[in-house]
């Protein structure tokens, strides 16, 4: 691994690989917010430290049963996905009056460190001071539009997310992608936290359908490991099947965007 220079400008190493292929963050971070270079040189030894290949789980249905769940699932949504996502593109076009605003993108950290852009519904107002100090103060709940809330309370906002899936940076079951100044926080505080990427991240999981939004705190991102430790380390098609159910029943009963006790900061004004 190539050691990170002090002197070296921090756009440097926040390039977008040139590559279409999604890059690891053992090789660059391509990042929507500047991040510090030493978190970012931790989140990188943090990867390039887990033998990747000797915690993959093994067995039929994780090598091949929950990729062809993945696509089977996202063609037989495909039809009924059109509607509702043709109606969010009218509705962003006409809250944000732009069509650049009507999707969001982001870079997170998935499957074995890879960076991808994740596709969204745009449901939030730009923050002031970036994403991260936003998610940090509890900010994200005084930038969310009325009809974002009702997206991320029915998941309506994940629906572009069916093309991450296609590409294989995503599944629709698996742990759920963080942006990489929140994945190189949790890596520090959090030991072996990048280790539930032996699995590509998803649309929904057990931490998801369990815990909800969570703020910054160390304890509830413990949680989050620990919830999805069956779902990365033992797949199984009965747990999944159990967990798309769930997730139904959770969209159905408006909890997308459920926020815990347990690190939910206060949202402060100025966010």
């Amino acid at each position: 691994m190539t050691p990170v220079r002090s002197s070296a400008p921090a756009e440097a190493l926040l390039q977008p690989a040139p590559s279409p292929r999604a890059a690891t963050v053992t090789q660059t971070v391509s990042a929507p917010h500047p991040v510090k270079l030493d978190q970012i040189e931790q989140l990188r030894r943090a990867v390039a430290a887990v033998d990747w290949d000797a915690i993959s789980p093994t067995g039929m249905y994780a090598r091949y049963g929950r990729r062809a769940l993945d696509v089977a699932t996202v063609f037989a949504l495909l039809p009924l996905a059109a509607i509702p996502a043709a109606c969010v593109v009218l509705a962003n076009l006409f809250i944000f009056r732009d069509p650049r605003k009507v999707f969001f993108t982001q870079e997170r950290v998935g499957y074995r460190g890879e960076v991808f852009r994740m596709y969204k519904f745009r449901t939030m107002r730009d923050a002031r001071r970036g994403a991260l100090h936003s998610w940090s103060s509890g900010g994200d709940r005084l930038r969310v539009t009325r009809f974002g809330r009702f997206l991320r309370n029915a998941h309506l906002d994940e629906l572009p997310q069916l093309v991450n899936i296609l590409r294989g940076e995503m599944g629709i079951i698996g742990p759920r992608p963080e942006m990489v100044e929140i994945e190189a926080w949790a890596a520090r505080e959090v030991p072996a936290f990048v280790e539930r990427l032996r699995i590509r991240p998803g649309v929904t999981g057990w931490a998801q359908i369990t815990q909800g939004y969570t703020g910054r705190c160390r304890e509830a991102y413990a949680a989050k490991l620990a919830a999805n430790e069956a779902v990365t380390c033992r797949p199984s098609l009965r747990r999944d099947v159990e967990i798309l159910a769930r997730t139904a029943l959770w969209m159905l009963r408006g909890k997308g965007w459920e926020w815990k006790l347990q690190g939910s900061p206060r949202p402060r004004r100025s966010a």
